[in-house]
């Protein structure tokens, strides 16, 4: 049974509906984020997924964006709504090597 968590950043502006918006899907397997950097828009979705055998997490720990989505064991799956503008790091705190970049624009 997969976990679904929709978040929206802490200290996020309010965003209309938008119709444009892209989902990126970002891969946790080998112990490392798959793509290492991602560049979104305000209002997309980003999709975590564990396609790893360890549990992982996604942890945002840049000022103004701070979030911790959670454990997620093998095969869940975490969503985050982006919501305003900024660069950004996301690392799991299981896996200290673990990062991605997100830039939002």
């Amino acid at each position: 049974m997969r976990r679904h968590f929709f978040v929206s950043l802490a200290v996020a502006f309010l965003a209309g509906n938008h119709a444009s918006a892209a989902e990126i899907t970002v891969t946790m397997a080998g112990s490392s984020y798959q793509p290492a950097r991602i560049s979104a828009a305000v209002g997309d979705t980003i999709r975590f997924v564990n396609d790893d055998s360890d549990k992982h997490n996604v942890f945002v720990p840049t000022a103004g964006f701070a979030l911790d989505l959670g454990t997620q064991e093998p095969s869940q799956e975490t969503v985050l709504t982006v919501q305003k503008a900024g660069l950004f790091e996301v690392e799991c705190v299981f896996h200290s090597h673990m990062l991605t970049v997100v830039e939002v624009k």
